[in-house]
């Protein structure tokens, strides 16, 4: 392809990069992960021919697989589409009392210190259709990170889905108004969880952290 000049003293390739490079910059200011991802992707494909114009093979290995992920993630949120959604929570909610005494000694298994939210902690309910399925909690630390005080699934609706919901489709972090989320586990599938839902373990026993992805 001719790379001779074509705008602003830029090659054809150079305006090429530029571009993606700012699809990518932009990317980042999305607040639902769904859309940052379809960002994220169109910036993959435009550094793919950029690195094909100028012959760099890194840069299009590098874009091809950060592509090939994102398109995973981009199909796995669709699939979550549908009858879920996360609805913020008021703490007086009666469904969210009647959750929480209904599920109580099943939450007392996986979050054994969980009393009840205080007033200033920022819960959400996940439902799907019109029923309650899972409740999630959080309270804002005095650095601007958040701790899960809760995040519990009904047993008859027990699986990945409601936490990948949470975590990547709604972009918890633009929720709580965080860049940093840690959580603690005591329980062998809780651990398996939070591994799923790309927690971290830090260097406290028993604790995770998930950091917003840049």
């Amino acid at each position: 392809m001719d790379t001779e000049l074509l705008f602003a003293g830029l090659t054809i390739a150079e305006l090429i990069g530029y571009t993606a490079s700012l699809i990518i910059a932009v990317s980042m200011l999305m607040t639902s992960i769904l859309k940052m991802r379809w960002m994220i992707f169109s910036g993959n494909m435009i550094f793919i021919v950029y690195g094909i114009l100028i012959g760099a093979y890194p840069i299009i290995v590098l874009n091809g697989f950060n592509m090939v992920v994102n398109a995973y993630f981009i199909w796995q949120a669709y699939k979550l589409q549908g009858n879920y959604a996360v609805l913020p929570a008021n703490l007086n909610a009666p469904m969210l009392e009647r959750f929480l005494v209904y599920y109580a000694n099943d939450i007392r298994k996986f979050f054994p210190d969980f009393q009840r939210f205080e007033k200033e902690d920022i819960v959400f309910l996940i439902v799907k259709g019109t029923a309650v399925i899972s409740v999630a909690g959080f309270r804002k630390n005095h650095d601007g990170s958040c701790n899960v005080v809760l995040d519990y699934v009904a047993n008859t609706h027990r699986n990945m889905k409601p936490g990948k919901l949470l975590f990547e489709r709604e972009n918890v972090f633009a929720l709580l108004n965080t860049d940093t989320i840690f959580a603690e586990s005591f329980h062998i599938r809780h651990t398996v969880y939070l591994h799923r839902m790309k927690f971290k373990p830090t260097e406290n026993v028993n604790e995770f952290v998930l950091r917003k992805p840049y």
